[in-house]
């Protein structure tokens, strides 16, 4: 029995180490603005583009509510170039491997098919060298054997492209929760104000809301149009492909028809 794995994995690995080493930068930055701001008087502040959409609003309190998100886009960026690179019919289906496995076939040497398959792993390889392997039982064994190599493999392509799908409903639910942390950190200043809060004091907790909002959208947006363009493309190369592998399997029938 064959495990289903996860193609892949070198993406998502390297999308992690890069957001860490990002994370331990940033979390150095704002120590380091914390350290020096303390005695600053609070006149007008300025926002860059790095406190508002890296930061979130500038405080280290937005900057834990938006770097789950942010490692969320990039998981997303890495998935969706990893997906456009391995989800080619070439990739799948390499044309050489394929002319080298009819050749096999033809003449009749299944032991030297069989390790073909069994050397160069992808989608036609899999689902053929599952019949050959059965070949001595005859045909019907054969192309049950090929049927559910092909179930398999696709679903695994199902799952490999599902991440998508699961970072893109991820995304705004994330968002939603800095949204509505941030505005209970801005009631709290509501309700601990011995006065009338001024606009200043409110917005600490507003700007986190709408930023993780906004990046939430962000994220969810590319992550569910890609993920429907990609299934799609494993729809139609599965098809496509399947019948490939059949056509291959379809040699045996007079064979054992034959016999």
């Amino acid at each position: 029995m064959r495990h289903l794995r996860f193609p892949g994995t070198k993406s998502w690995a390297w999308a992690v180490l890069v957001v860490l080493i990002l994370n331990v930068a940033l979390c150095g930055v704002l120590m380091a603005q914390d350290a020096g701001g303390g005695e600053q008087k609070q006149t007008e502040k300025k926002y860059t583009f790095f406190d508002v959409w890296i930061l979130g609003g500038g405080t280290f309190f937005g900057f834990l509510l938006l770097a789950p998100i942010e490692l969320l886009s990039i998981a997303t960026v890495a998935a969706t170039i990893e997906h456009f690179v391995t989800i080619q019919r070439d990739k799948l289906v390499p044309p050489e491997v394929v002319v080298e496995l009819e050749t096999l076939l033809d003449e009749e040497q299944y032991e030297e098919a069989l390790n073909l398959c069994e050397s160069s792993k992808n989608y036609i390889t899999n689902i053929v060298g599952a019949a050959i392997a059965r070949v001595g039982e005859g045909y019907e064994p054969m192309v049950t054997a090929a049927e559910g190599a092909t179930e398999e493999e696709n679903l695994k392509l199902g799952q490999k492209i599902s991440w998508l799908s699961l970072f893109g409903n991820l995304g705004p639910m994330m968002g939603l929760f800095g949204t509505v942390v941030g505005m209970v950190m801005t009631f709290q200043t509501i309700a601990e104000s011995t006065g009338s809060p001024s606009p200043a004091d409110l917005a600490g907790g507003i700007f986190s809301a709408l930023v993780t909002t906004v990046w939430g959208l962000m994220v969810a947006m590319p992550a569910l149009a890609f993920f429907f363009v990609f299934k799609m493309k494993v729809q139609r190369l599965t098809f496509e492909l399947s019948g490939v592998a059949m056509e291959i399997i379809e040699r045996f029938k007079p064979v054992q028809e034959g016999k």
